[in-house]
């Protein structure tokens, strides 16, 4: 199993020279196909805010400012990425949560990031990376700020047996046959015996050809006790499940997601 087609977003405002070389690296380290995908959508303008006319001209300057940002955005990713076999565009007129999710069909993996935190603040020319974790149905990469494509040196997997969890550790095993060291991590409230759910995912790597540590950490829960371990490990990606927002999943798990979508230092795979 591999990643034949990856998906990076471009961010429509903002700089993407770091992570549009990490997915460049990525895809040829990986001899994947690369598609580089931005989207804005024009904030609807009521007629009774500006005047009839006025409202469709600002309708028009918006379009045009879209349309010129779509073509430099696009002179960028092929500057980056060649303009070959190996790589396409795609330029979206939607809102970018709509667009990735839609988009996400023709990939294997979708790169982004977390520049603006938990808050995407505009939707018409940002994403919800929560929204985007748990809707695009792949396996999405947030790459840290400013990080380099590398093999990871340790990769630590956030493990709940949860079918989000398990879509997680199966998206990134083309990830972990690459890291130097991976190790399995199951927080336990309680000082209870741990299930066999932790050793079992070791062995499903394994058969993989992938070998990993196990650790289970008693008396701890919680996204501070997670991300405790990942940096006294010094972790350079991370592998855990991403979890919605009905009530009961957001109270047990949604935190946790959360935070992890703070740390805009960590490269971070997650799986809806």
């Amino acid at each position: 199993m591999g990643y034949a087609t990856i998906l990076v977003h471009l961010e429509f405002d903002g700089s993407n020279d770091a992570r549009l070389q990490y997915a460049t690296d990525l895809a040829g380290d990986l001899d994947a196909f690369l598609i580089g995908l931005t989207a804005a959508a024009v904030r609807p303008v009521h007629a009774s805010e500006l005047g009839v006319q006025e409202s469709h001209a600002y309708s028009e300057e918006l379009e045009q400012r879209i349309a010129e940002r779509f073509a430099a955005l696009k002179r960028q990713f092929y500057s980056v990425a060649g303009d070959g076999f190996n790589s396409g565009w795609r330029a979206v007129r939607d809102l970018p949560a709509c667009a990735l999710v839609d988009n996400a069909r023709v990939a294997d993996l979708i790169i982004s990031g977390t520049p603006f935190g938990v808050d995407p603040g505009d939707r018409y020319r940002s994403v919800d990376p929560g929204d985007l974790a748990c809707g695009a149905g792949r396996g999405v990469l947030f790459v840290g700020e400013g990080a380099v494509f590398r093999h990871p040196q340790c990769a630590v997997i956030g493990w709940k047996d949860t079918p989000e969890a398990r879509r997680a550790v199966a998206c990134a095993l083309p990830f972990l046959k690459l890291a130097e060291k991976t190790v399995v991590v199951t927080l336990c409230a309680d000082d209870g015996h741990p299930a066999e759910g932790p050793k079992d995912v070791a062995r499903y790597l394994a058969r993989h050809g992938i070998d990993a540590d196990v650790r289970v950490v008693t008396g701890a829960d919680g996204p501070e006790a997670f991300l405790d371990i990942v940096d006294r490990e010094g972790a350079d990606l991370t592998v855990t499940g991403a979890y919605g927002h009905s009530r009961m999943r957001e109270r047990l798990f949604g935190g946790f997601t959360r935070a992890l979508l703070r740390r805009s230092d960590l490269t971070r795979l997650m799986a809806g």
